[in-house]
């Protein structure tokens, strides 16, 4: 992943725009009076979904976070990269180097893996690891799939079956693979366990869990915290979940063989927190797997935790650290019907399981209780009131002190304000005070926390936005197709016969390419600064080292050997498929915009839509038509 990657996977486009502007929802879009030329009308848009800007009047250009930073501060791509990369806490010179080592930390992972999974599938030593497994009634398939495995009990196999394999003792330190004993000398970390792999959305091998099949030692063991290892930061089956994720929310258990017995039985919207309090890093991660809560049936977030007193509790301790990220924010408000609203869709539940059983209980006695119970999870609210009520004395001024302590801070960070009165309202009627009363006692946390009817000043309502990590292609062939044409062939780019890779190039004739073709932003800055450039030398050297390093593999980019004709069609054939591209994306715009529109925003815009399909179907036609004679 490039660092612009990480950025846009960091930031919302919603919160970075709203810094400038003042957004107001329409239909699947936000609209604005564009901030880069004066008007009256809104004819500024910002799309969530597709993480991009557009505006429909005067400048008539659009595009993604990073150009519209660059616009907005007139700023150069290197110095939107810096400006970026400090508000999303992207460290960028130290980029590459870490990149290397986490490389190296997935390698080992995935070669003690390797052995792990061995051990299990032998009779002498995964025995009495398969018979666990049989017990708690997992198949040959979901082991396999989730690549169960077993730790050799020596304390010295695994590090000298990976120092066989090349890596070094201090490998197997970074990650996390070895403990060092008070004689100074190494063993391995995981001896004699069953191995649970972690690995985080993306599907890398992260870390390790450890079950131990014995009595000594801790029952369940995980890697330590490493550069890429963070139990905090990982939900376990995440990469498994994502894909079902938005279309039927999310379930989060505790354990892995909760989340494992419930994708064996067919439940593949299920992820295990590791037996911790939800943190925020984990509620992040959540939201990034749900998308914005756009699909139907994907707004969902159920925690079903166990039963027990430590159950509850684990739940009670997890909701004042994530509760502020479950919930949306207003970026700004202008004392209108503003109002971007982050992650509105999303709802999040508590299943009540019956007590004594942990969820994988559950799921392999009757999955069909499972799914009754899932399905008539309760709000969380709702939960906190019966659980607190239940765990605090409200005869007594110190439980009716502790409840509205413990409640208030949800209740102020509840987005919705008749939600915020209705809550309110009950807790008042609850604790059997008057809701002035109350007000008055909690005025202080009110004042720090944000009341429902808080000041509309920008100042205290911009606050710093959590990542939003999603996932996105980090890269795009046919823009590079292009690009790798035009600088492995310069004659494509001149209307001379320069060949070679130092040649010059005066007026430059890109073919019909054009900036608005290029939708990744490092695309975008090379073909820029190719039609600043005389040569190709010079255009490396002005050049961001990430861009640097993405043209270094564009011009490695092989193309197939064939004269300067059937080059020229081919540079011709991707400009007609990227025009293609804008045009059908500037359809669905469109399309977005008008969404929320009144009709004669419609008849008005008619003629521009008339307009973009019969240049549509001009590209279409040529694209019949073949290469011209």
């Amino acid at each position: 992943m490039t660092a612009v990657d990480d950025i846009k996977g960091r930031l919302d486009i919603m919160d970075v725009v709203s810094h400038y502007v003042g957004l107001q929802r329409s239909g699947r879009s936000y609209k604005a009076v564009c901030p880069f030329h004066s008007e009256r009308t809104p004819s500024f848009f910002v799309f969530p979904e597709r993480q991009s800007w557009r505006c429909f009047g005067a400048c008539a250009t659009g595009g993604d976070v990073f150009s519209f930073v660059m616009k907005v501060e007139n700023l150069d791509f290197k110095e939107a990269l810096a400006r970026l990369a400090q508000q999303a806490g992207v460290q960028l010179q130290e980029r590459r180097e870490r990149d290397r080592a986490d490389a190296t930390i997935y390698e080992v992972n995935e070669a003690a893996l390797e052995m792990f999974v061995e051990l299990l599938d032998s009779r002498l030593a995964g025995g009495q690891a398969r018979a666990y497994l049989e017990k708690r009634g997992l198949d040959q398939p979901t082991i396999d799939a989730f690549e169960l495995g077993m730790s050799p009990g020596d304390g010295a196999s695994l590090k000298g079956h990976l120092a066989s394999r090349g890596y070094t003792q201090e490998h197997l330190a970074l990650a996390g693979l070895v403990t060092q004993g008070r004689d100074g000398g190494y063993r391995d970390l995981f001896r004699g366990r069953l191995i649970f792999p972690i690995r985080d959305r993306e599907g890398r091998l992260s870390g390790f869990g450890g079950r131990a099949l014995g009595d000594g030692g801790p029952k369940y063991l995980n890697s330590p915290r490493t550069p890429v290892f963070d139990k905090s930061r990982i939900l376990y089956a995440a990469h498994k979940a994502k894909e079902v994720a938005r279309a039927q929310g999310l379930v989060i258990v505790e354990g892995y063989m909760d989340a494992i017995a419930a994708h064996q039985h067919g439940f593949a919207n299920v992820v295990a927190s590791m037996g911790t309090a939800l943190t925020e890093h984990q509620v992040g991660l959540v939201h990034g797997l749900l998308g914005r809560g756009e699909s139907t049936g994907g707004n969902r977030v159920v925690l079903a935790l166990d039963p027990d007193v430590a159950g509850q509790e684990a739940t009670l301790r997890s909701m004042e650290s994530s509760w502020k990220v479950f919930q949306a924010r207003a970026v700004s408000r202008s004392g209108g019907p503003t109002l971007y609203d982050r992650r509105q869709a999303l709802t999040l539940m508590v299943a009540s399981l019956p007590q004594g059983k942990d969820p994988d209980e559950v799921i392999r006695e009757a999955p069909q209780e499972w799914e009754a119970l899932v399905e008539g999870a309760v709000p969380l609210m709702d939960y906190l009131f019966a659980a607190l009520s239940a765990r605090l004395d409200l005869a007594a001024p110190q439980g009716k002190r502790e409840m509205a302590e413990l409640l208030a801070p949800m209740i102020y960070g509840t987005r919705d304000p008749f939600q915020q009165d209705y809550y309110f309202q009950r807790l008042a009627s609850l604790l059997e005070v008057s809701e002035d009363a109350l007000q008055a006692s909690l005025g202080r946390l009110r004042a720090s926390g944000g009341r429902r009817r808080a000041p509309t000043g920008r100042g205290n309502e911009t606050q710093q936005a959590s990542a939003s990590p999603f996932s996105r292609m980090d890269h795009d062939p046919l823009e590079e197709q292009a690009l790798a044409l035009l600088l492995q062939h310069p004659e494509l780019v001149t209307n001379g016969d320069a060949s070679e890779p130092g040649a010059e190039w005066e007026s430059p004739s890109t073919g019909g390419l054009r900036l608005e073709h290029f939708r990744r932003v490092e695309n975008r800055e090379v073909f820029t600064t190719l039609l600043k450039c005389s040569k190709l030398d010079v255009l490396r050297e002005e050049l961001d080292y990430e861009i640097a390093e993405h043209l270094d593999r564009i011009l490695s980019k092989g193309l197939p050997p064939t004269d300067r004709k059937a080059r020229a069609e081919e540079l011709r054939f991707c400009v007609r498929r990227l025009e293609e591209r804008h045009l059908r994306e500037m359809n669905r715009e469109e399309a977005l915009r008008l969404s929320g529109e009144e009709l004669t925003e419609h008849l008005e815009q008619g003629e521009r839509i008339l307009e973009i399909n019969e240049r549509l179907k001009n590209v279409l036609t040529e694209q019949r038509a073949g290469p011209a004679a």
